[in-house]
């Protein structure tokens, strides 16, 4: 078996394709109980109305709640209220983007165990796994941005996304959600004037209206508004990444957890502005007609679009001004923009620190992420230059690590692959034993790196029964069978 193209492949596909008292452990299998459908038992009431979800071994489940509606390239609105109890037990529409290429790849769809779900435009959703409605639980709440880059994915796209076990297990509120990708969220019209100032970014304002929506809903479900994490992985670290530089953010998270996604340089209007021209001209649309574009439908748009990011890919290589860094360059054009109103500045410039001096952070990696040959080419000198960035502006802690553990699953042919540690950090190892294997060596690692993420959600401090005891950078855990804590040697 050749280990580097199955490898190449599987990692390819998922960057750009997406009140129970908490403890350390659990038995390795854990034998479900009974699921519950009355809407008398689960509805909670919303500021826009009631939902009903289930109960599943005691955690109450919601899917597809709507938190706000948009017109194409507009910023979100709140969205329409309802009176009657809305059915909420099933995912909701994910955003449109690509045809996922890793279907075609018999390993990779296997092991990685999609579930792509329906697309409309219509999908600004949040799903909610709690273990009590009642506004005085009061507990820590974890939201969950997918990965995909800002152009797939989508909350149901891993089945290790499942919030069920850090609901039920570890006394955390999990809510993750969908919004727009790709031409959809980040297609910058702000050339043709004040109505599209913002299309650029609408899927980072689509993510702010979700966590406006937390900050307003969330006590209902047993959350605490004043206690919330943002999480998420590959593009999803990107988003978690954005956010703190993003004032229109500002108060509605207090800490964040960036895993093997530390995007920090986003477009410039300079180039963002010439994919959307370039969009526009393929589609054949003159400027003055440019709200033609809001009923284009929707393969047509993506297809004009991605034709201009190479276009435009192509003449910033001619200007010298593509980016070396290699995720960059294949991010190039694909990211929000730095319009300086929305995202003011960069994230890794001295007045985004500043905006989120005070959020303390996790940031790390996966071993191998892109190339089973050698150690973490891509990921890790990002995420050690965010966290040097951080600590040199003063801001709160940052705790970094590495997680080394490699999957049995192909014969060890993966080796710590990209997005290997989703389904320990969710306690889904046994879930998702098509990437893991669901070994009980590994489910148990799964219970102490769960742990380590929910206790930091809870009071900002990382720790597990197992794990070592762990110190802001420049020490860096190594996540493994056998964690260790590493530190520099100091010079003599």
């Amino acid at each position: 078996m050749t280990l580097k193209p199955i490898y190449a492949l599987l990692a390819a596909g998922a960057l750009l394709a997406s009140c129970a008292q908490p403890s350390s452990r659990r038995p390795s299998s854990h034998c479900p109980g009974s699921l519950e459908t009355s809407a008398k038992l689960s509805t909670v009431q919303t500021v826009s109305g009631p939902v009903a979800g289930y109960i599943d071994d005691g955690v109450y489940i919601y899917k597809g709640i709507p938190y706000g509606k948009a017109e194409r390239f507009m910023p979100p609105t709140d969205p329409e209220p309802w009176k009657e109890v809305r059915s909420s037990r099933s995912y909701g529409p994910v955003s449109p983007h690509p045809e996922r290429r890793g279907w075609a790849d018999d390993n990779q769809a296997f092991t990685m165990h999609w579930d792509d779900g329906y697309a409309s435009e219509d999908c600004l959703r949040v799903n909610v796994w709690t273990s009590a409605i009642k506004a005085d639980a009061k507990m820590p709440v974890m939201v969950w941005l997918h990965g995909g880059g800002f152009s797939e994915g989508s909350s149901q796209e891993q089945i290790g996304y499942d919030g069920t076990s850090l609901a039920r297990d570890h006394g955390v509120v999990v809510v993750s959600l969908n919004h727009r990708l790709n031409v959809l969220g980040f297609l910058d019209l702000s050339a043709y004037g004040a109505k599209y100032a913002y299309s650029g970014n609408v899927g980072m304002l689509d993510i702010v209206k979700a966590l406006e929506w937390v900050k307003a809903n969330i006590s209902a479900f047993g959350g605490d508004p004043a206690n919330v994490t943002i999480f998420g992985q590959s593009g999803g670290g990107g988003k978690v990444s954005t956010l703190m530089a993003m004032p229109s953010a500002k108060g509605l998270f207090h800490k964040a957890i960036v895993q093997s996604g530390s995007i920090t340089q986003l477009m410039q209007p300079k180039y963002s502005r010439r994919i959307g021209a370039a969009t526009v001209a393929a589609l054949g649309i003159s400027p003055s007609k440019v709200d033609e574009l809001a009923h284009v439908p929707y393969e047509k748009l993506l297809s004009a679009y991605t034709g201009a990011m190479r276009q435009v890919t192509e003449e910033a290589r001619q200007d010298g001004a593509l980016p070396a860094n290699f995720l960059d360059m294949i991010l190039f054009g694909r990211t929000p923009v730095v319009d300086g109103e929305v995202i003011p500045a960069q994230p890794s410039s001295v007045e985004a620190l500043a905006l989120s001096r005070d959020i303390p952070t996790m940031i790390g990696t996966v071993y191998h992420e892109f190339t089973r040959d050698q150690e973490d080419p891509i990921f890790k000198p990002l995420a050690i230059g965010q966290a040097q960035d951080r600590t040199a502006a003063g801001c709160a802690p940052v705790y970094f690590y590495q997680f080394t553990w490699e999957t049995p699953v192909l014969d060890g042919a993966l080796g710590c692959p990209h997005c290997i540690d989703i389904p320990f950090v969710f306690d889904n190892v046994a879930l998702h034993r098509t990437f893991t294997g669901g070994g009980e060596d590994a489910v148990e690692l799964g219970h102490r790196i769960s742990r380590l993420w929910t206790s930091f959600a809870r009071d900002g401090k990382p720790e597990a029964e197992g794990i070592p005891a762990w110190k802001p950078w420049p020490a860096t855990m190594v996540l493994d069978l056998e964690s260790e804590l590493r530190e520099p040697r100091m010079a003599n």
